[in-house]
């Protein structure tokens, strides 16, 4: 029983260290500068880039390090927006003023998305591709919301360009922490 207990909180500390990992990243990078300088505009512009490193990598790394235990990946994504609106509303928005739930929305789906392409045989592939479809899903909730609560959208010239290198990032995320996970379970059998 002890063991069980161990791993239980080994587990939680797992998911909570990966979510403020995140959470931590998302509110330290000076993320306007950088896309303003890369002339990358619009609402969640910082997803499009760097989901896969800031949001993607952390929800499957959580899940991959617990073994990828039952709602440890959907746990870790829904932790990262709400500990930053412990900070900040989320996007800036306050009215409404539980604009917020999307944010808890979309990371769910990302969850749902990173747990799900774990199950059955595991592979860069599956993965990477589960990655990619979580960070366009988390992305699409939160430009839906922002765009019909604020009227801001997504350029529409640079909407295919968004989308693929949204993707791109989201599947790097998961291919990193799959590659990690499987390097430090080398590194433990030696």
């Amino acid at each position: 029983m002890p063991t069980n207990d161990s791993s239980t909180i080994k587990n939680l500390l797992t998911i909570f260290v990966c979510a403020g990992a995140g959470t931590t990243i998302n509110l330290t990078i000076p993320m306007k500068h950088i896309l303003n300088s890369l002339g990358i505009f619009g609402p969640a512009g910082g997803m499009i880039l760097f989901g896969g490193f800031i949001f993607v990598l952390w929800v499957t790394l959580a899940h991959l390090t617990t073994g990828c235990k039952k709602l440890s990946g959907v746990s870790t994504a829904i932790l990262i927006p709400a500990f930053c609106m412990l900070v900040s509303p989320w996007y800036g928005v306050i009215d409404p003023p539980w604009f917020g739930i999307y944010g808890i929305i979309a990371f769910l789906i990302m969850g749902l998305m990173v747990e799900f392409s774990c199950k059955s045989k595991l592979s860069f592939a599956r993965l990477g591709i589960g990655g990619g479809v979580a960070n366009l899903l988390c992305l699409t909730v939160t430009w839906l919301a922002i765009g019909f609560h604020s009227h801001v959208w997504p350029s529409a010239r640079f909407l295919p360009l968004y989308l693929a290198v949204a993707f791109m990032s989201g599947a790097v995320g998961a291919v990193i922490a799959l590659v990690l996970t499987q390097r430090k379970k080398h590194e433990t059998s030696l």
